[in-house]
């Protein structure tokens, strides 16, 4: 008599005898990263910025932190010999509180809107020269932001993913659609930390995952609670 084994049992024992057929497939693997020098938000977003994508860091209200993450990622890619490209939405870049040689490895794009951020932002990814480009769109008016279509943000995560390069959005609240991972500041700068210098106003910011890379389960991250 021919054994009447379902197909609910067959397929536990080979879940249970054979645990690499289960998948069919390579295991997945970790998404390359761009470290930021933040401690908590490179933990929180597993490592650093997701490579070949848009990461957007959400910062509201003056003070947030966001200015200080934009300069600890400058300062990181010139200490590792890397070039930085800074699209400067409101030309409010304050180069006084960088040094020389990481200024030496800074592009600084200085624009009068978003408008001219996007189409400057569009070349530069375009261009391929610069792996890591950062949009700072913090300091633009809400109707210079309303005004930024959609398929924008989806064209730019189509040259990111065909180029490889890497893009941080700067927003003072969520708007990039195709972020492959959104961040919020929800603790800025207090005064102890302001007047403990950089690597202490650094430690003092906290974030929130708003959306987050895909990870293999082993190697995931609880990114709520880091930090």
């Amino acid at each position: 008599m021919r054994n009447s084994t379902s197909v609910v049992e067959l397929r536990k024992l080979l879940r249970d005898r054979l645990p690499q057929v289960r998948l069919g497939l390579p295991e997945p693997r970790p998404t390359p990263v761009v470290a930021t020098g933040v401690p908590a938000l490179d933990r929180a977003l597993g490592g650093g910025l997701p490579q070949g994508g848009l990461t957007e860091l959400v910062g509201t209200g003056h003070g947030s932190g966001s200015v200080q993450a934009l300069h600890s990622v400058v300062r990181r890619a010139a200490a590792e010999g890397r070039f930085v490209a800074l699209v400067d939405g409101a030309d409010s870049l304050d180069v006084d509180a960088l040094e020389p040689e990481e200024l030496a490895r800074l592009l600084w794009v200085r624009c009068r809107d978003a408008a001219e951020a996007l189409k400057a932002t569009d070349l530069i990814l375009r261009d391929r020269n610069f792996p890591l480009v950062v949009l700072d769109l913090k300091a633009n008016p809400a109707f210079e932001l309303r005004r930024i279509s959609a398929g924008v943000w989806h064209r730019f995560g189509r040259l990111l993913e065909h180029h490889g390069s890497t893009l941080l959005v700067i927003t003072p609240s969520a708007m990039t659609g195709a972020a492959l991972a959104r961040v919020r500041v929800t603790a800025g700068l207090g005064l102890d930390a302001s007047a403990g210098g950089p690597a202490a106003a650094l430690e003092s910011l906290r974030f929130e995952v708003l959306r987050a890379v895909e990870m293999p389960a082993a190697e995931g991250l609880d990114a709520r609670n880091a930090g």
